[in-house]
């Protein structure tokens, strides 16, 4: 009898255990994930407010000429953001696919697929998906105001974990000024 009591007691506390040994995996998967989006999105909102920093000719969204500026105020804002970046080079960024990607010649829409990617690439990891939105905001782009242009991006992405076990939402938003008043040479 009694060692049934004692196989039943050190069963009982080797499945409270295992149990609260699953949840901190699954704790530290979730954080692991939430850091390889985070990293993954630092990276690549730093490459494009570095671009965009010294970019000119801002335009946001997809209509009128792309090579006129043009501001979309909040709330009003797009989904897709072109310039001209240093190099001269029309860039535009936009969501395809769930994927924040780039196009350097500037000609919406982009997209990218498995076999060809020759006009746009990927700037975010596969394992991040874009899934609410990605807003631009752009303001004094039109130059005539005299204020500095100012481009705020505000994303809202998931990474998904191919198990389903440590899926994490993540938002983030920054603002860059351009670095010259005017888009005068």
């Amino acid at each position: 009898m009694e060692m049934i009591v004692s196989v039943g007691l050190f069963s009982a506390a080797l499945f409270i255990i295992m149990v609260s040994l699953f949840s901190i995996v699954t704790a530290q998967k979730k954080a692991i994930a939430i850091q390889n989006a985070q990293d993954n999105l630092r990276f690549a909102f730093e490459a494009m407010t570095k671009e965009i920093r010294t970019g000119k000719e801002y335009h946001c969204g997809t209509t009128g000429i792309l090579s006129q500026p043009q501001n979309c105020d909040f709330p009003n804002g797009s989904d897709s953001f072109t310039f001209r970046n240093i190099n001269g080079q029309r860039v535009t960024y936009q969501i395809y696919q769930n994927q924040l990607v780039k196009s350097s010649n500037g000609t919406p829409p982009c997209v990218p697929d498995d076999t060809d990617i020759t006009d746009c690439q990927r700037v975010t990891s596969p394992q991040v998906v874009i899934v609410d939105r990605i807003a631009f905001y752009v303001d004094g782009a039109l130059g005539a105001d005299d204020e500095q242009s100012i481009v705020t991006i505000v994303l809202e992405g998931k990474v998904i974990d191919p198990k389903g076990l440590a899926n994490a939402e993540i938002n983030l938003q920054t603002t860059v000024s351009k670095r010259a008043l005017t888009d005068q040479p």
